[in-house]
């Protein structure tokens, strides 16, 4: 929505409506007003960049989506998306090698003509990976398969994108079997800490595989997202923490590498600690309480801060709800090395007095260091599954 203050008596949403087409108008003039830029997109099992996602990029600080309702309502949106398509296809050109270009297309636009036109110009659309979002009206399917089926004779792939927002994302799943299904950034954010959103990547990827096809997670921030990720064998990532979007269409380093590689080794040892491992912010057991106070009040999803000294060696825990009660932290710590093993430290977890029991386990390094935090349902989870096995 554009907020502007004016002293003109004329209704807000004609003035809205006029300004928008003259930024759409601007758009279209193709004179610098509107660009591609690049996001990195990791393969995490190799630890290297394989793939860039084309993004339009708009020279004001205004919401895009307001942009393309005034272009549809002109008329204009062919035209924006033959802006992007002639874009995508001159950038790939310059793709750097063993890599993909992706760019997103709603599925309703794919079924137009012109659009169709100008992706059959291009003749072969190798390296190009087409994401599709939206579902149009059911009897839209048969022609959006064929269309899709255009495509990959041709040479492109698919993806869809949104993964995990709601039921129409994962029936064009069923109905187009992507190579590529994109989880939506909401999902993938503080999948560390959230079980249920563990649970539905996890059962995204095994249908994901069973369809030969690839799990991309969208919109990684933390390395803490990037751990929960490797420990369920997501195989690509994009997002802040994996590349900054880059103006050209260059190879970009993944500064990350040496630490995916090692990362994604370790969870697959059987019977590891890293695949569980969490690391939630440790403070130092000094600090004022109300430091505490605030840590949990920043993340209402944190049911517990680790305490360090100085050292950064664990001595206590403090627990929501208790700290709320106004009880002192607990300084029965049970810490353990990296190269624990679950049986093991499952066992130790039980053996706890009764108000300690299920407090999570601190894992350190080698020195004593802390390391991160391992909580027992996840230690439940994985002995369960061990089972099935």
């Amino acid at each position: 929505m554009l907020v502007v203050a004016t002293g003109s008596q004329a209704p807000s949403g004609a003035w809205e409506e006029r300004n928008g087409e003259l930024a759409v108008a601007r758009l279209l003039d193709r004179r610098g007003h509107c660009r591609l830029a690049y996001e990195p997109i990791a393969d995490l099992a190799r630890g290297e960049i394989c793939g860039y996602e084309a993004v339009v990029r708009f020279p004001e600080p205004v919401d895009p989506e307001a942009w393309r309702l005034v272009a549809m309502r002109r008329g204009f949106e062919p035209d924006l998306e033959a802006f992007v398509i002639r874009s995508v296809l001159q950038a790939r050109e310059g793709l750097p090698p063993n890599c993909f270009l992706s760019f997103n297309l709603a599925a309703e636009l794919l079924l137009r003509d012109s659009v169709q036109a100008l992706l059959a110009r291009a003749d072969r659309l190798d390296g190009l990976v087409v994401e599709l979002g939206s579902l149009g009206a059911p009897h839209d399917v048969e022609r959006l398969q064929a269309a899709v089926g255009a495509l990959r004779d041709a040479g492109a792939a698919i993806a869809v994108d949104g993964i995990g927002t709601g039921a129409a994302t994962l029936q064009l799943a069923m109905a187009l079997r992507p190579e590529f299904a994109k989880l939506s950034p909401q999902l993938v954010a503080g999948v560390h800490r959230d079980d249920t959103k563990r649970a539905i990547i996890e059962t995204i990827g095994e249908l994901a595989s069973r369809l030969d096809g690839w799990v991309v997670a969208q919109g990684v921030k933390q390395i803490d997202e990037l751990d929960a990720l490797l420990a369920m064998r997501v195989p690509l990532a994009q997002g802040p923490l994996i590349g900054v979007r880059t103006k050209t269409l260059t190879p970009v380093a993944f500064v990350l590498s040496a630490y995916v590689r090692e990362r994604g080794a370790a969870t697959l040892v059987p019977g590891a600690l890293a695949a569980l491992l969490e690391r939630p912010l440790a403070l130092e057991s000094d600090d004022d309480p109300a430091r505490f106070t605030a840590a949990l009040a920043a993340d209402p999803a944190l049911p517990f801060i680790p305490l360090v000294d100085a050292r950064s060696r664990p001595v206590g825990m403090v627990e929501r709800a208790a700290h709320e009660r106004g009880e002192p932290p607990a300084d029965d710590v049970l810490t353990v090395a990296a190269s624990a093993r679950v049986a093991d430290l499952a066992r130790r977890a039980m053996l706890r007095p009764p108000a300690t029991r299920f407090h999570p386990v601190v894992v350190c390094d080698g020195c004593g260091r802390y390391v991160g935090l391992v909580r027992v349902e996840r230690l439940v989870d994985a002995l369960a599954a061990a089972q099935v096995d």
